[in-house]
């Protein structure tokens, strides 16, 4: 049975397709996803409402709910799950790390995984650094480049909190790979960390120069 909550946003954003705009947004995510045609702006008033602290689920209803926005053919329910997990950032404990993660894999490309690992997930290693080696480490490995991909980039959170050695330990096997967005999340993670710890990351760089792609190279570089 469809949430309720889910049936509200499908009402929403039913009521506001527009084929016209849902074209050129299907094309810029290489036509891999259909659309309503509902630009970000549009979307967050459609949302407003059902954001609010009234109107919230509740947290136990939370897996449920993504995961049914999820199998929504529209792009825009996804992001309308990850609006909503933005919401629940500071209650998500080590038990929701599973479903995360799985979505992790369905329907995957750079926005929702971007936004599942860097953002969500980052924000929850982030408050609980515990978490990390048990529940990521077999990410670093899996026969999956999104899961790799969110290995290297879930500690973009932490600041200068950063486990050098997870981080490391995520890049080395996949520096060779000829993957775009494996060689860009490399050069993303390093990037980010270099805000807080530049002298490592030149470090980095500098020891594994033959083995990383230029792209990655170039970003972690970029802003020193």
């Amino acid at each position: 049975m469809t949430h309720p909550w889910v049936q509200s946003v499908q009402t929403a954003f039913s009521s506001a397709d527009n084929p016209k705009i849902a074209a050129p947004m299907s094309a810029y995510m290489k036509n891999h996803f259909p659309f309503h045609g509902i630009t970000s702006q549009h979307r967050t008033e459609l949302l407003k409402d059902l954001l609010s602290k009234e109107n919230l689920p509740e947290h136990n209803d939370l897996p449920l709910i993504c995961r049914q926005l999820w199998q929504l053919p529209q792009r825009e329910y996804t992001y309308a799950a990850l609006t909503l997990m933005t919401k629940f950032h500071k209650k998500l404990t080590p038990t929701d790390i599973p479903w995360l993660i799985d979505l992790v894999t369905q329907k995957s490309w750079w926005d929702s995984v971007d936004t599942l690992a860097g953002n969500v997930l980052s924000t929850l290693v982030n408050r609980l650094p515990d978490t990390l080696w048990p529940n990521f480490e077999p990410l670093i490995s899996a026969d999956n480049f999104w899961l790799n991909r969110t290995a290297i980039i879930v500690q973009l959170k932490m600041r200068d909190k950063t486990d050098t050695d997870f981080l490391t330990a995520a890049i080395l096997p996949h520096m060779h790979n000829k993957e775009f967005f494996l060689r860009k999340a490399i050069g993303w993670s390093l990037r980010q960390y270099a805000r807080h710890n530049p002298q490592w990351v030149i470090d980095f760089v500098q020891q594994h120069q033959e083995q990383l792609s230029g792209l990655s190279k170039r970003e972690a570089l970029k802003r020193l």
